[in-house]
């Protein structure tokens, strides 16, 4: 019988830690939510895999994120360049699961370490912008994401706690708006939001124009440099789900 994929990610992540002689308590918080699926989150909050002790709330300051000045004064170029690569967006791999209706495209420029070479060439003001953010090529993704007009995502939760996704407001008409946790908020041209997607979320385009935005991954603030590096070792295998 094949091992359960979360107890090979323990099994994997104890002789990552070992053959590098990390000490056990420096990723302890890593290993519980690994070892038992009864660690809860807050309310709403539902990921498969939980790390204990990092703060859990739906919203976070943009502020108090450094790269957020950066994708910010880069808006202009990065909103020149989504619409110039408007023809070559693709379908969303989750779309089919989660749009209730509607048209969910993306264009990607990284996807859990995997760097989408041709994407960046084609935007080189959003990949240099993209370069001031912790994490960028293994912390999650980042892609232009556009709804078309009348598509909603129906409620769910990301995989994992352990990061925090920012939405650069590209192309934002009326009647769009995000609801994570209990708040429901919307988008601005120009200005970035910031979420923990592991807390449930859905999304509508209740217009009759396309709505994009630039979807950016990047680590929980709480977590230290050695969970960062023991994680960015178990994304590898985890990539499947973190869409």
């Amino acid at each position: 019988m094949p091992m359960d994929p979360r107890a090979a990610s323990l099994m994997a992540l104890k002789n990552w830690a070992q053959q590098r002689e990390i000490e056990p308590a420096k990723i302890a918080r890593l290993v519980e939510g690994l070892s038992s699926s009864e660690v809860r989150g807050a309310p709403l909050q539902n990921p498969v895999m939980m790390c204990p002790g990092l703060e859990a709330k739906p919203w976070h300051d943009p502020q108090r994120h450094a790269f957020v000045a950066a994708l910010e004064q880069a808006f202009p170029a990065i909103r020149a360049e989504l619409l110039e690569q408007y023809g070559s967006l693709s379908t969303h791999p989750e779309s089919r699961m989660l749009a209730v209706r509607g048209k969910w495209d993306t264009f990607y420029f990284f996807n859990t370490g995997h760097r989408f070479v041709e994407n960046q060439a084609s935007c080189p003001n959003t990949t240099r912008a993209l370069a001031h953010v912790p994490g960028i090529e293994v912390a999650g993704m980042a892609y232009f994401s556009v709804m078309a007009p009348g598509t909603q995502v129906k409620p769910h939760c990301g995989f994992t706690n352990t990061r925090i996704r920012c939405h650069l407001g590209l192309v934002v008409p009326p009647a769009c708006e995000m609801r994570v946790g209990s708040e429901t908020r919307g988008w601005e041209e120009g200005r970035c939001i910031v979420f923990d997607d592991s807390f449930e979320h859905e999304v509508r385009n209740d217009s009759d124009r396309f709505r994009a935005v630039l979807l950016v991954d990047t680590w929980h603030p709480d977590l230290s440099e050695v969970e960062r590096q023991a994680l960015t070792f178990l994304m590898s295998s985890w990539k499947a789900f973190l869409n």
